[in-house]
């Protein structure tokens, strides 16, 4: 076992496919000479740009196995791929995730890391390859990498040698991914009964298929949602079709801001709360956003972590809390009528910005 290759990057600006301005520290590049430091947060010479999703003692540094990489040439015919592709800052040989457990302890050079987790790739993969569908290819391989925390501050180089030096208690990276896919094949949801709806929920809950696989529904969404909706242009994003219309930026920002809502029901009536909840005028939080100020691409960022906020959640709501009742904006509700509710209100505005926005 042993390193490959150091891989670094610091955040930088770049430009998506439809112009929109993002700035990512995917792009590393490997270090040829010498040792190089391993701090608490990263390694020398290398630092993350979105501190919410990425980087933190937990994901201090991300190792890959090198031996993934001819199954991605295979996958990915007459792309290059140098060392760090992947975003890795440890491309290393002979630990895969089927042995890889949480809790591993090893050492390299004077350092000593152990691992906390698998990698969840976030749209910024598709960046680095200029493709849109990376991000899904890359969950669906099975080829995650895993994270690490660093126990001993220490230097490392490429070509050291990785010695497990204690063995973690927790499940390996492989039966983590495997979990989180049988964990959402669990989240079976009932369809809400008309009667036990009003009318506007009701509206929203028509765009929604029976829910049998609720996190993988929420997951295939936001790839919907970022694959059509990312590539637009300051202009597009602008565009309202009339005079006091919401923009498109606005729209995006809205549903970030009533998915936080409709979620924050969902906690409150899965934990068995049944204080009754308040509802929101959108027309006040909309113009109170001043979202048409920031970046389209900082916007959709905004509701993808929302989203991934939202998937947490429902992976860990147990099947019980799904059936408790409260009460919402003056309805009666079960907390799996409102996740309905979330979907469902995101494909309304989905078709509306296709009918009218040309989206």
């Amino acid at each position: 076992m042993r390193i490959v290759s150091i891989n670094v990057g610091q955040p930088k600006e770049v430009a998506d496919t439809a112009g929109n301005r993002v700035f990512t520290s995917i792009f590393k590049s490997p270090v040829h000479n010498g040792a190089v430091h391993v701090g608490e947060l990263n390694i020398d010479g290398d630092r993350q740009s979105d501190l919410v999703k990425h980087g933190g003692p937990l994901r201090a540094v991300y190792m890959y196995p090198a031996e993934h990489y001819a199954w991605w040439r295979a996958e990915l015919p007459g792309v290059e791929l140098p060392w760090g592709v992947f975003g890795e800052n440890l491309t290393i040989e002979g630990l895969l995730e089927d042995e890889v457990r949480i809790g591993d302890r090893l050492r390299i050079g004077s350092a000593e890391l152990v691992v906390t987790r698998p990698r969840k790739p976030c749209y910024k993969l598709g960046i680095r390859f200029g493709r849109r569908d990376m991000a899904a290819r890359f969950r669906a391989s099975g080829r995650s990498g895993f994270y690490l925390r660093v126990a001993r501050e220490g230097e490392l180089r490429a070509g050291d040698a990785i010695t497990r030096i204690e063995r973690g208690t927790g499940p390996t990276i492989r039966d983590v991914l495997t979990d989180a896919h049988a964990m959402q094949t669990r989240i079976t949801l009932p369809r809400p009964a008309p009667g036990d709806i009003g009318a506007a929920a009701a509206s929203y809950v028509a765009h929604v298929a029976d829910i049998s696989d609720a996190a993988r529904v929420l997951e295939e969404q936001r790839e919907r949602v970022v694959a059509g909706l990312s590539p637009m242009s300051s202009e597009q994003a602008a565009f309202r079709y009339a005079p006091g219309k919401w923009s498109v930026t606005e729209v995006v920002g809205h549903l970030a801001d009533s998915e936080r809502i409709f979620m924050y029901r969902v906690l409150r009536i899965g934990r068995g709360d049944r204080t009754p909840l308040p509802g929101f005028d959108e027309n006040i939080y909309v113009p109170a956003g001043a979202f048409d100020r920031r970046p389209f691409a900082e916007v959709l960022d905004e509701w993808v972590s929302v989203r991934n906020a939202t998937i947490s959640l429902v992976r860990g709501m147990p099947s019980e809390g799904w059936a408790r009742r409260g009460r919402a904006n003056d309805a009666d509700v079960t907390a799996s009528t409102i996740l309905y509710v979330v979907l469902g209100h995101v494909e309304h505005h989905l078709a509306i910005l296709e009918e009218r926005y040309r989206v």
